[in-house]
């Protein structure tokens, strides 16, 4: 009896050890963090006006002389449409690549250069929008941890005026981002297919993409303003060719120098008894 009590207590303990040495190996991130947050927006002080209801979306472009952002490109263009149509705040407008050559003459533009004298006015007439987005894929990383870069500027068409602006990288190898996804993931697959798939997505591009789109959309759609840190809000307005920009408030006129008031020297008074 003593003996068969001793073997149970040693099962125990061995099966308890064992059960302690695996509990660390559980990633609890997905659930207490820490979290990724966006920190590189801005957003105008007005948010995102109310008389914006129609997005005129233009072709995703490449980072400039970036191959891999090239090379990743088409699968990442029909994933931004997507999940970017799901907004629920305005409707969205695809302007293809064929569409904007036949228009100005080429396929793509970049927010950040001069574009041609009937860009906006043409593209507001044409498609009946009143803002239009500028999407550029700054990162591609397509191999393990996955990793992906956003630039993304909204103008306004009538005023030409910055709405929004992102600029932001997702890389799965922090912890935060990672977390971040997987919690996505879990949220957006069934429950008794979150773990099974959970390693294969971490890893997919794909997934990466509707993850970070799905994080940078609510940004658009506060009334706080957020100031970036980098240079994403620095295109404040999106002005065509041949038309100067001037920033800040005009300068106050000079003060009247004294050689000007000995020019013109006040009238000297008459005497009330003069003749």
């Amino acid at each position: 009896m003593k003996h068969t009590l001793s073997l149970t207590l040693l099962a125990a303990l061995l099966l308890g050890g064992t059960a302690c040495q695996n509990l660390p190996q559980r990633n609890f991130g997905p659930y207490v963090g820490p979290f990724h947050n966006i920190g590189n927006v801005y957003l105008a002080p007005s948010g995102l006006p109310d008389t914006v209801r129609r997005v005129a979306v233009l072709p995703l472009i490449p980072s400039r002389g970036n191959r891999d952002t090239e090379r990743g490109l088409r699968s990442m263009q029909a994933v931004f449409t997507e999940e970017f149509a799901r907004n629920r705040r305005v409707d969205v407008v695809t302007i293809t690549a064929d569409r904007l050559q036949r228009m100005f003459g080429r396929p793509g533009y970049y927010a950040d250069e001069p574009l041609p004298f009937d860009f906006l006015p043409r593209l507001r007439t044409e498609t009946g929008c009143q803002a239009v987005l500028f999407a550029e894929l700054s990162t591609f990383r397509a191999y393990p941890p996955v990793a992906l870069g956003w630039k993304l500027h909204l103008f306004d068409l009538e005023s030409e005026e910055l709405i929004w602006a992102v600029d932001e990288v997702f890389d799965g190898g922090e912890a935060a981002v990672a977390n971040s996804l997987a919690r996505h993931i879990r949220k957006s697959h069934a429950s008794h297919q979150a773990a099974a798939t959970e390693i294969l997505v971490l890893n997919s591009p794909r997934e990466m993409a509707r993850f970070s789109i799905a994080e940078m959309i609510p940004t658009l759609m506060k009334k706080i303003p957020q100031v970036a840190v980098n240079p994403a809000e620095s295109n404040s307005s999106q002005k065509v060719s041949g038309e100067p920009v001037t920033e800040g408030p005009n300068p106050a006129p000079l003060p009247e120098t004294p050689a000007e008031t000995e020019e013109n020297p006040p009238p000297v008074p008459t005497p009330v008894d003069a003749i």
